[in-house]
């Protein structure tokens, strides 16, 4: 028996481009049965005696038969050994050969030496195969995954290659259809020249301005609003028939009485606005506002610098801890509901003391108790509608106006407490509705509700839901919550629970359409890729891996980012319809502030977008525009361009900027809250320049390198002062001692009310500038942040 060859064998990890063995042959390719072997029998003992470790003793089966046996030889090995030796491999049993006459051979021997190209050799082929079928796989299959007994599976092997930049990512990751990578070369040259905030411009600016998605057919928006009126008509008359009168029931409620169920705050807050070194100080109250100019004071107001006067943002007190918002997609464009669910202060204030100081402390924080010390309003839930009224501007998109929101109405229920609502993402105007709205409640279960459009209302409406379009749960399991809930479609919700899975519903009728076993922990964030993809679902575990499951085939179609991460806050993912990607928190073990993009097709590679100077606690990306707003502990919003960082070039600075700060300082002391009829202190910050966009690795060899150039310095300047020289420049060590300070800030614990809560750019096209930034000291501001140059 010969010794096992393995001689020039390399170990692959991806695999290679397919070679064709016959490019430049042309003749069919016959396998010979057994008998007709035997022609060949002398060539065969010939070269079957140049074999190392045979017997000289050995009959021609056992040949053939460990010759049948032998490795095939790759590529490389090929080229080796042609370089030592002219012969050609030894055959094997049922060796598979071309049928050629004499004269053929001699025609093809004189081409070959005509040739200035080397003759390819061809090589040894299985048993009953032929050379079509030789090739690793077919051109339309899909090639195994390149296992290694070195490395684990959790590894990407495709071809998306971490040090691609520019074109290379861009044909990689949106092409290889020319269609598609003209789509997002136009959507890049668009927004290219606004590297921070997207332009005030609408559709039919040529060459900027915002857009509506261009990666579904033309009128797909008018053709799901014309469907959702349809399915909606036909719920209703369904509802009729079974003689329940109206989809949602509820009754309505008196003034008094629902201003009482509302969150409310008796104490109001200072508010410290304008320049950073000329603040004025204004009190608000809950159900106040202000209506500002871009330098942040009142536009009745100036500092007497001369800026513009024109509105640009609103800021409103609540008068509770704002969890949620929500926009309604609207077709009108006379006005804009925003969805608030708030919760009182006094449901995440610090635990009392036990005892008589506790109840005192409890009293005092404004939580009804029993004499027990039991709360008795948790169970109450309240999501608000804000109305904000516009301006036009000449060749614009709209703007806010000086016209203060409006509270149009309040819906209340006993389901507990809200603390997610988003709309349904298609407009339903036509049903006399500013939406449907998917609610995640205290009790652990998802609800969908109404949201009854208002007209010329005085005071507002306040209605008790008494029962919900539809309610989901996995109630015949124990202890399964829902954790986290998305819109699908019109017709279709999916959620998030607290064993990992998750779950796809049908809204009318109510049913269950699929469970997928998707992790293992508490689902904390989900995210659905409407429009262009709806069933392309990212979730976010308190402790796993990110996932993207493809609702439509969830058994085969499932991919996720190889690195195991920790997250324990929501509102950390969001789609970008534009990127045809997610913008989330960077999947890390370890605490992180760095904001990546996770593309549909390569969602196990991540790009790093932004940085925050503090934990990252909401992010939203821009539904029509590649713009991405990003919320921090420490109270600042930022801005940035994500398509204009994601292709780069290599050396070419990115900028991001800081929108606004917000601090809250609280009055501890009881007694001074009853003396000034204050809760506390908010102070807004605005009017920074743009800073750089860097990711935390590059801040980091930053830094090494700065202490080695530091090190080289001193002994340099020690050198200057014994020859009597002037000391060089401490600019390096300067730049240290910032980016130390940076990167410390990072781990910095901030109060628990000035973080903000969440942000939410508008969905609706001639508004797509409007944002709304929510904090958790009850102020919520609604800013344009479109510019022109």
């Amino acid at each position: 028996m010969r010794l096992r060859q393995t001689r020039g064998v390399r170990k692959r990890y991806v695999e290679e481009p397919i070679i064709s063995d016959d490019e430049n042959n042309h003749e069919p390719a016959v396998v010979r049965a057994d008998d007709e072997s035997s022609g060949d029998g002398g060539d065969f003992e010939a070269r079957s005696t140049k074999r190392r470790g045979r017997r000289e003793d050995e009959d021609d089966d056992d040949d053939d038969d460990d010759y049948g046996d032998a490795e095939p030889i790759s590529s490389d090995d090929d080229e080796d050994d042609a370089s030592h030796t002219n012969s050609p491999p030894p055959p094997t049993k049922h060796t598979t050969t071309t049928t050629t006459s004499t004269t053929t051979k001699t025609t093809a021997a004189a081409a070959a030496a005509a040739s200035p190209f080397p003759t390819r050799r061809q090589r040894s082929l299985p048993a009953g195969t032929s050379i079509l079928q030789s090739r690793g796989h077919s051109f339309h299959s899909i090639p195994p995954y390149p296992l290694e007994t070195r490395i684990v599976t959790r590894v990407y092997a495709g071809p998306l290659r971490r040090y691609a930049r520019y074109s290379a990512l861009r044909d990689t990751m949106f092409g290889p259809e020319h269609e598609r990578i003209r789509v997002i070369w136009q959507v890049e040259v668009r927004f290219s020249g606004f590297p921070v905030l997207p332009p005030r411009w609408g559709p039919e600016e040529e060459e900027n301005g915002v857009v509506r998605s261009p990666w579904v057919g033309e009128g797909f928006e008018g053709v799901q609003v014309r469907r959702a009126g349809l399915w909606y008509g036909e719920v209703c008359e369904q509802s009729r028939r079974a003689g329940e009168g109206e989809v949602q029931r509820g009754r309505g409620l008196g003034k008094e009485e629902g201003e009482g169920l509302m969150p409310r705050e008796e104490k109001e807050v200072a508010l410290l606005l304008g320049r950073w070194d000329r603040q004025k100080e204004y009190r608000l109250g809950q159900g106040g506002c202000l209506v500002t100019a871009q330098d942040g004071l009142p536009v009745d107001e100036t500092d007497g610098v001369g800026e513009d006067r024109t509105p640009s943002e609103w800021v409103m007190d609540v008068g509770g801890i704002p969890l949620a918002v929500a926009w309604a997609p609207l077709v009108r464009q006379d006005l804009q509901v925003l969805a608030v669910a708030t919760v009182p202060f006094a449901d995440q204030a610090p635990k009392p003391p036990p005892g008589a100081a506790g109840r005192k402390h409890e009293a005092a924080a404004g939580t009804a108790t029993t004499a027990e010390g039991k709360e008795t309003d948790k169970k109450i839930g309240c999501i608000q509608l804000w109305e904000f009224v516009p301006q036009e501007r000449q060749g614009q998109l709209p703007s806010p106006s000086t016209r203060p929101p409006r509270l149009l109405s309040a819906q209340f229920f006993d389901w507990g407490r809200p603390k997610r609502v988003e709309f349904c993402p298609v407009p339903l105007d036509s049903c006399e509705l500013y939406g449907m709205m998917a609610i995640l409640c205290g009790d652990g279960k998802a609800r969908v509700i109404e949201a009854k459009a208002i007209e010329d209302a005085d005071v507002p409406s306040f209605e008790w839901i008494e029962s919900p379009i539809a309610t989901f749960g996995l109630t015949e399991d124990y202890n399964v919550s829902v954790t986290c809930l998305t819109w699908v479609n019109i017709n279709r919700v999916a959620l998030g629970h607290s064993d990992g899975s998750v779950t796809l519903w049908s809204i009318h009728p109510r049913q269950l359409l699929q469970r997928v076993g998707v992790h293992t922990t508490y689902v904390i964030d989900i995210c659905s890729g409407y429009p262009s993809h709806p069933y392309l679902v990212a979730s976010v575990p308190v402790g796993g891996c990110v996932t993207l499951t493809d609702l439509s085939q969830p058994s085969s179609e499932m991919t996720y980012f190889p690195v195991p991460s920790i997250s324990f806050q929501p509102n950390l993912l969001s789609w970008s319809e534009p990127m045809q990607g997610f913008m989330a928190l960077y999947p890390s073990s370890t605490p992180n502030t760095t904001v990546a993009f996770l593309h549909h097709r390569y969602f196990c590679q991540a790009r790093s977008i932004a940085t925050g100077p503090n934990a990252l606690t909401c992010i939203s990306a821009g539904t029509t525009h590649p713009y991405t707003l990003v919320g921090c502990a420490d109270g600042t919003v930022f801005s940035c361009n994500a398509l204009q960082k994601l292709f780069k070039q290599k050396g070419e600075p990115m900028c991001k900027l800081r929108v606004f700060e917000h601090e809250y300082r609280p009055i501890e002391s009881e007694e001074a809250r009853e003396a000034t009829g204050l809760r506390g202190a908010v102070r807004i910050l605005q009017g920074f320049l743009p800073e750089e966009n860097d990711d935390p690795r590059t801040e980091k060899r930053k830094e090494m390198n700065l202490k080695k150039k530091a090190a080289r310095r001193k002994k340099k300047m020690a050198i200057a002062r014994k020859k009597g020289g002037d000391e060089e420049d401490m600019s390096d060590l300067d730049r240290e001692a910032e980016l130390d300070e940076k990167l410390a800030s990072r781990v910095v614990i901030h109060e628990p009310l000035t973080r903000v809560t969440t942000v939410q750019w508008n969905p609706n096209l001639q508004f797509s500038c409007w944002a709304a930034c929510a904090m958790a000291s009850g102020i919520i501001k609604v800013m344009d942040l479109g510019v022109v140059d």
